[in-house]
């Protein structure tokens, strides 16, 4: 690993392109070597990502990494440089001010992550009387500026009705849903799996269709598993712990949910949950829940040292819902974009094209309403 700090920046054979993709597995061997890679990155990536480092997408995921070696050369010199300058700063008189902790790492609401969008279709429905300059043509059920909601119903087909590309400004959106339903819409925007986007689009733009179909996902599970404090000998020290592929066991990651999030867990008892499945261990969630809960077990017997069986476990299972941005990722993004730019009034939200966590869908989410709103703006 320290052979980083005097190695030459990346070879791209007269490329003078440095934002050349490359897989973070080639990244990190070429850096800072195998073992890194096995034992550290990895692991980490692993239990965000739940992907192959050999296909995943330095500039897509880790594009830090990227700027460090074209501006430091040597990563461990970024990193050195960085941290001289976060201790002048915080030598500093406003550092004095704002030292200390701000805000937690971890956040999450009491009640789950049901309660962001439980508070936001009360935000939306409490609206619905207000006007708006950004309204859809709703079917004949509704007249305009009305506000409804449909939970728990599937969107079957989505038609675009007019040309756009023969300048017909009257484009509209034809939605049927699995209720009987028909809607007209000037805009849709879909925060839809890529895939499912894919299908729905494959009428009105088949190319767009088939770039967000090469979008791969892999599928994953979550295992939770509540006991008794005294029936876990480790200190539990720590928010949880990643697992390298390398080592051949079930788990990619565990969390102890107790300690990362309060309330989750009563006096005296523990909360743990464990992550299986992904890119590199397919055949893991293809498991029954009985022989899932066991393989579980047996890992954390051995790395937690946990024998006793647990008060309850619940399993979940999610089939293709972790996106993985493979080597060319920005790029298939670039072309979706100029694909969605010749459609009148069609936004993409989710976490299939920029980031995949929370805050990320929240801001592809708001980005996706300002584009529908710009261009009915311009239209006007």
């Amino acid at each position: 690993m320290a052979l980083d700090l005097l190695l030459p920046r990346r070879n791209l054979n007269g490329n003078a392109d440095v934002t050349t993709d490359e897989s973070l597995a080639h990244f990190v061997r070429r850096r800072l070597g195998r073992e890194a890679l096995q034992r550290m990155a990895q692991p980490m990536v692993g239990g965000i990502y739940t992907s192959d480092p050999e296909q995943l997408s330095l500039r897509a995921t880790m594009p830090r990494f990227l700027e460090m070696e074209r501006e430091h050369r040597s990563l461990i010199r970024a990193l050195r440089k960085q941290s001289r300058s976060s201790a002048v700063r915080e030598g500093s008189d406003f550092a004095e001010e704002t030292s200390g902790a701000r805000y937690s790492l971890f956040l999450s609401f009491d009640r789950g992550m049901q309660l962001l969008t439980d508070k936001l279709e009360e935000q939306i429905l409490s609206s619905r009387s207000q006007n708006s300059n950004f309204e859809s043509r709703i079917s004949e059920e509704e007249g305009p500026g009305e506000t409804s909601i449909r939970v728990n119903t599937a969107v079957e087909s989505l038609t675009l009705e007019g040309d756009p590309i023969a300048g017909d400004k009257a484009a509209i959106w034809r939605i049927r849903t699995n209720r009987g339903e028909t809607f007209v819409a000037d805009g849709v925007c879909l925060a839809l799996p890529a895939f499912v986007s894919a299908r729905l689009l494959s009428s009105a733009d088949a190319q767009l269709a088939t770039e967000l179909d090469g979008i791969n996902y892999a599928s994953s599970a979550t295992i939770n598993l509540a006991y008794k404090r005294e029936d876990i000998p480790h200190p539990l020290d720590g928010f949880g712990f990643v697992v390298p592929f390398i080592e051949r066991r079930s788990l990619i990651a565990c969390t102890f949910s107790s300690v990362k999030f309060p309330g989750r867990a009563p006096h005296g008892h523990a909360l743990l949950r464990a992550f299986a499945g992904g890119a590199l261990q397919p055949e893991m969630f293809e498991l029954s829940q009985d022989e899932l809960i066991s393989r579980v077990r047996a890992d954390l017997r051995d790395l937690l040292g946990i024998a006793q069986p647990p008060l309850f476990t619940e399993v979940s299972k999610w089939e293709r819902s972790m996106p993985q941005y493979h080597v060319g990722h920005q790029e298939r993004i670039k072309r979706i974009k100029e694909r969605l730019a010749a459609l009148p009034g069609l936004a993409l939200a989710g976490n299939a094209y920029s980031g995949l966590g929370i805050p990320d869908c929240i801001r592809s989410g708001e980005q996706a309403a300002d584009n529908l709103r710009r261009s009915f703006i311009l239209e006007i």
